[in-house]
């Protein structure tokens, strides 16, 4: 009797390990968000945590690391544990960290070698807002003020080089305007500037945009997508102004590289079942933002691109020194 006990137990300590690690999830989920609350990444990853949780029967939790146009809450992601409990949501300033450190010859803060893209879960035009005190109505007296102007129009947003500053920079360059930067450490920081009369305007996501927008606080003059979107039909897109921007401020899910194949494929349906959530679906459409799932080989190829296109950018803009 004690040679087969010896032997049960024997088998037990070979296969219960492998069986907790093939059971996940099996405790809460950390999605970490490197921006502020109420941004626009913070809107979209609380409600897909709702939705996630109802597939993982496990908490899911947002917590946010802001600093350093997102690079605090991307190091960390890049350099957390490969094993699907830590995740991150976020936005294009995930892509142009590298290229600034590069542009200021300074350790990476972190390599995007160590992230894996998971899923796209929105893609929004930035809304470009002004201070009713600007006295502009349109994108084109924005320019002509900006061009005639003895001091440069002031404009805020979510961090140097970050995702509502990348489509300014982009209009500057078009424009050939100079406007005064005045980063922020996220999107609701940055849209309290210019509520506050401190700086002219900014580029918004829509969700963040709307209730300004419908409160008079802040006028929208132009859009950055390749189309008109809703709620803002009756704002132009740059391109219909003769500007040749297009721009999205898209919400993306990451994890760790080298994250097991079974747990990154477990986590990639549970996305696209949290997206198709009834709930999520609402919300989205409530919060004005625009869902657009991508994920698969699908998203790994847009991820490619976007690296390209918006580090390209980056090196367009140059250094500059705040």
């Amino acid at each position: 009797m004690k040679n087969i006990l010896s032997f049960i137990f024997l088998i037990l300590s070979i296969y219960l390990p492998v069986n907790a690690e093939e059971a996940f999830p099996n405790k809460p989920i950390t999605i970490i968000n490197p921006n502020p609350p109420g941004g626009f990444v913070d809107n979209v990853g609380r409600s897909l945590a709702i939705a996630l949780q109802k597939t993982f029967k496990q908490p899911v939790l947002i917590i946010n690391k802001p600093g350093a146009n997102g690079s605090i809450g991307h190091a960390f992601v890049a350099n957390a544990a490969p094993d699907g409990y830590t995740l991150l949501l976020t936005s294009p300033s995930l892509a142009t960290q590298p290229a600034i450190d590069a542009l200021f010859n300074r350790p990476p803060s972190y390599s995007l070698n160590k992230i894996v893209p998971i899923a796209q879960i929105t893609s929004d035009p930035a809304i470009i807002l002004v201070n009713p005190d600007t006295g502009v109505k349109t994108i084109q007296e924005f320019i002509k003020k900006a061009s005639t102007s003895k001091d440069y129009l002031a404009i805020s947003s979510s961090g140097t080089y970050g995702a509502t500053h990348l489509p300014m920079a982009m209009l500057e360059n078009a424009a050939g305007i100079k406007l005064k930067h005045i980063p922020t450490s996220g999107g609701a920081p940055a849209i309290t500037l210019a509520i506050g009369g401190h700086v002219n305007a900014l580029a918004s996501a829509p969700s963040v945009a709307y209730p300004q927008a419908q409160a008079n606080r802040l006028i929208p003059i132009a859009q950055t997508g390749s189309k008109r979107s809703v709620p803002f039909l009756d704002t132009p897109t740059l391109k219909e102004s003769n500007i040749n921007v297009e721009y999205s401020l898209w919400t993306s899910l990451f994890a760790p590289a080298n994250l097991p194949p079974q747990i990154q494929q477990q986590i990639t349906q549970a996305v696209r079942e949290a997206v198709q959530d009834e709930q999520f679906k609402q919300a989205m459409i409530k919060g004005n933002s625009i869902q657009y799932y991508l994920g698969g080989d699908e998203f790994n190829t847009f991820w490619k691109s976007e690296v390209k296109k918006l580090q390209d950018t980056v090196k367009f803009i140059g250094k500059i020194e705040e």
